[in-house]
């Protein structure tokens, strides 16, 4: 084998990680757990433009990821902990949310007995409710398709600059509360791009419930987005329903003149609906959803969504999949069928849109 020259700077890298790593290993009441998911699949993609066949690695069913959690003691009921978290193309191996290094989630936090505060790069309080309730988990044809997540934009659920608080368990119910800046630079108006949400939810064995509220301000502080979103789920043991509803207004981001899109969901006024659930066949699994988009505030914008995925597990970490997911447009709309790779473009008004997913998922 032939040596290769290390910078001297990168060798020091190496060592300082090592060394740290190994203090983390040594030191009491402390750990450090890495973790991730590789998810690849074959996509059939009908639609006007586009390739027919592609092979993608950004999240058919899961999100691939490479993640570490961390959590240090501190004594009297009270820890620091931290999660850092990348995504990447699992088939070409490109990093995922616009190249950030850990676009996924960047946070570090206080947790005790009153709750935990942390700081950073976290999802928005409806992500949470919608990734509880959603059978298709955010994959191919998840709920994002037509409820909005919260976050700026129509991205998946992420907030920058955020501070948020979580309560205790509260027999049963617990509380969510986000607040981001939009760090807006001068001239323009300093709350700008600020933004907030609120979750209120109870759990138990067989029901989870949630109420949230989300609100972004426009750049120039002059208007919001902003959506309330209810749903629930119950599991009956062999099967569970769910349900989702959602009513929004984009006033921050969609101007009077042009009150709806024709390639991108969400109007200044929207209703949103999913109902689902989720049948175990012995160690199997399919999931079904049918989804409603109702713009309100332009005729013929509206469009609804069928999906299905099968997922057959071949170990505790390994799985198979394959799911369907078929967007039908009004008149005037263009919408493209997703899954977790994003929507797929090139869909003619009034149209329709199919995906079929094949694919694999590895955790580890």
């Amino acid at each position: 084998m032939t040596a290769r020259y290390i910078p001297k700077r990168a060798a020091l890298a190496c060592a300082a990680l090592v060394a740290t790593g190994t203090a983390w290993a040594q030191s009491s009441g402390s750990s450090v757990n890495l973790y991730g998911v590789l998810d690849a699949c074959v996509v059939s993609n009908k639609s006007a433009t586009g390739a027919p066949v592609q092979i993608n690695g950004g999240g058919c069913y899961y999100g691939s990821r490479l993640g570490f959690r961390g959590n240090e003691d501190l004594g009297g009921g009270m820890r620091a902990y931290f999660q850092l978290e990348t995504g990447f193309a699992a088939d070409n191996g490109t990093l995922a949310q616009g190249g950030r290094l850990f676009g996924r989630k960047s946070i570090v936090g206080l947790a005790g007995g009153l709750g935990a505060v942390e700081i950073g790069r976290e999802y928005a309080p409806a992500f949470y409710l919608l990734t509880s309730i959603d059978p298709m988990q955010l994959g191919i044809g998840s709920a994002l398709a037509t409820i909005w997540s919260g976050s700026p934009g129509t991205g998946a659920g992420r907030t920058d600059n955020s501070i948020n608080y979580q309560s205790p368990d509260l027999g049963g119910f617990a509380v969510r509360v986000q607040a981001a800046l939009g760090e807006q630079a001068a001239p323009l108006a300093a709350r700008g791009g600020d933004s907030k949400g609120a979750s209120l939810t109870y759990r138990n064995k067989q029901l989870y419930a949630a109420v949230s509220y989300e609100s972004i301000a426009n750049p120039t502080g002059t208007a919001d987005d902003r959506a309330t979103t209810i749903g629930a789920k119950y599991d009956f043991g062999s099967f569970s329903l769910s349900a989702i509803a959602q009513s929004g207004a984009w006033q921050g981001t969609r101007p009077e003149s042009a009150p709806s899109s024709a390639t991108s969901i969400y109007s200044r006024r929207f209703n949103s609906y999913l109902v689902g659930g989720s049948v175990r066949l012995g160690g199997d699994t399919l999931n079904a959803t049918y989804k409603r988009y109702d713009d309100r505030t332009a005729a013929n914008f509206d469009a609804t969504v069928l999906s299905a995925v099968y997922i057959h597990p071949l170990s505790k970490r390994t799985q198979l999949y394959g799911g369907i997911s078929h967007l039908k447009n009004a008149r005037a709309s263009s919408y493209g069928a997703s899954d977790g790779n994003g929507g797929y473009s090139g869909v003619a008004a009034g149209g329709s849109s199919r995906i079929i997913d094949l694919g694999i998922t590895h955790f580890f």
